[in-house]
């Protein structure tokens, strides 16, 4: 397979669809997204799940949290084909509603991998993540912060 022009707009097209019908709180269509082994891997610590049916469950309990909360801006795409399926790598600024105003929340990241089954695009694997803010440009981990934080911790206590 090779990744067309017609491909990558099929695939645009499904994943705006994906993020509206998230962001809108739109379960039932986000769900036909989704293939029955559809693994997520999310944000939090309680965010991973191996079937659709788990991801679905979850999605249901959560939603009121971020549809009509979040919104997401300046994303930046870059789709790729790994053997039969399409990686897209998407990075954009994350918006929470607090008090009735869109206040920036963070960077996020997430990976999703689509392929065709039965002859539709589906998600089959997702992974988000929120980059530390703390840690500077060439650092895995914000040490330096982290242990001037604790001493003004220390000292406040």
């Amino acid at each position: 397979m090779k990744l067309t022009k017609k491909i990558e707009t099929e695939i645009h097209k499904l994943y705006q669809a994906f993020w509206n019908s998230y962001l809108g709180g739109d379960v039932k269509t986000m769900s036909s997204f989704l293939d029955d082994d559809f693994k997520l891997i999310g944000t939090t610590e309680g965010e991973v799940f191996h079937n659709k049916k788990a991801v679905m469950k979850y999605l249901k309990a959560t939603i009121s949290q971020i549809a009509g909360v979040m919104t997401r801006r300046n994303a930046e795409l870059k789709l790729r084909l790994v053997g039969e399926s399409v990686l897209i790598e998407d990075f954009f600024d994350a918006y929470v509603d607090l008090e009735g105003q869109p206040t920036f929340y963070g960077k996020v990241r997430v990976t999703s991998v689509l392929k065709r089954v039965r002859g539709q695009w589906r998600f089959i694997h997702q992974h988000g993540s929120l980059p530390d803010s703390k840690a500077d440009v060439g650092e895995t981990l914000a040490a330096d912060k982290i242990r001037e934080q604790n001493l003004e911790l220390r000292e406040a206590v």
